[in-house]
């Protein structure tokens, strides 16, 4: 009996010290972890806002083979989410609650039944590269601050190997641009259609642009000159702008079209103008490099550009699907 008192004597004092020691133990938390990404900060952001994209820099996903994961239909920007069901890791749900382009992301990360963790990711640009921070932080239940110390160190492990996979994945994106040249443009028959996306949408809004364009000339047997092109008549130019994009897309064509236009489409014909030209190569995300080229030699010869560039997609990616063999004339006004 004196042994079994002595057991027990000894776990009421077990419980008495784990329940003293969580008075000693913040109740919040907080873990912050940075990177610098040599990559352009849109690449960065759109990695981030876009749940689609977590898939190439996620860190669970490589050290939880039983995790399953879902997205909302909204794959990007305030009101996505997405859901995880684990037999390691348990279940939960992590949705976007606010963002400023290419400056912050926040997002509610909730596990189960417990409170809910705040994330949010900051996006510096720094000597041309992206400071990127991920900062956790939340609340614990009186119980279990005393392991405050520990969970914070697993977080900090999961920020560090998420952010290097992050960096990876975006510095394999690379830029290449051919040398700007100055030439002269004749006039140009357009038919084009005036939409307005996110960053993010861009792609899906570009294609039902095109799908209406093309199908309306091949029904009506109009040759078109080029490829298919885009301006991007309003565009977020600093850090924590809205999101929110204006753009004019379609073909040059051949002949003039007498005809009245349904669908949003209209034809119009520029006049002849000196430009300066050059060719991007590769992934369509790292083309703001070869607009500042062409801008620098603008600059440095003494041209003024026009705000509203061209962009005409040489190759289709359909046709083509390594984005390393893409081509993209970029092509500038100036005066």
């Amino acid at each position: 009996m004196k042994f079994l008192k002595i057991i027990l004597y000894s776990l009421l004092g077990i419980m008495f010290m784990f329940l003293i020691s969580n008075l000693f133990f913040s109740e919040k938390f907080k873990v912050y972890t940075s990177i610098k990404i040599d990559s352009s900060p849109y690449i960065v952001y759109d990695q981030i806002n876009n749940f689609e994209n977590w898939e190439n820099w996620d860190p669970w996903i490589e050290t939880d083979t039983t995790i399953k994961m879902s997205i909302s239909d909204i794959t990007y920007g305030v009101g996505a989410y997405r859901i995880w069901n684990s037999e390691n890791s348990g279940n939960g749900k992590m949705e976007i609650t606010d963002n400023d382009y290419i400056k912050q992301i926040d997002f509610k990360i909730t596990i189960e039944n417990n409170s809910p963790i705040m994330a949010t990711f900051y996006l510096e640009s720094i000597d041309n590269k992206v400071k990127v921070s991920w900062e956790n932080s939340g609340e614990l239940p009186f119980l279990a601050r005393i392991f405050g110390p520990v969970i914070s160190k697993m977080m900090k492990g999961d920020h560090e190997k998420g952010l290097n996979n992050l960096k990876n994945y975006c510095e394999t994106i690379l830029s290449k641009s051919s040398e700007v040249k100055m030439q002269e443009w004749d006039s140009q028959k357009i038919i084009a259609i005036v939409d307005t996306c996110s960053s993010s949408n861009i792609s899906q809004s570009l294609s039902e642009i095109y799908s209406k364009i093309f199908d309306y000339i091949t029904t009506n047997n109009i040759t078109s000159l080029e490829q298919p092109f885009v301006q991007y008549l309003s565009f977020p130019q600093k850090p924590g702008d809205n999101d929110w994009i204006i753009l004019r897309a379609g073909a040059f064509l051949e002949a003039t079209i007498e005809d009245s236009l349904t669908n949003g489409m209209s034809f119009y014909q520029t006049l002849p103008q000196l430009t300066a030209q050059a060719t991007h190569f590769g992934d369509y995300r790292t083309i703001f490099d070869t607009h500042q080229k062409i801008k620098d030699f603008c600059q440095e010869n003494s041209y003024s550009t026009t705000v509203i560039p061209y962009e005409i997609y040489i190759t289709d990616p359909s046709q083509t699907p390594n984005p390393d063999e893409w081509q993209t004339r970029v092509i500038y006004e100036i005066k």
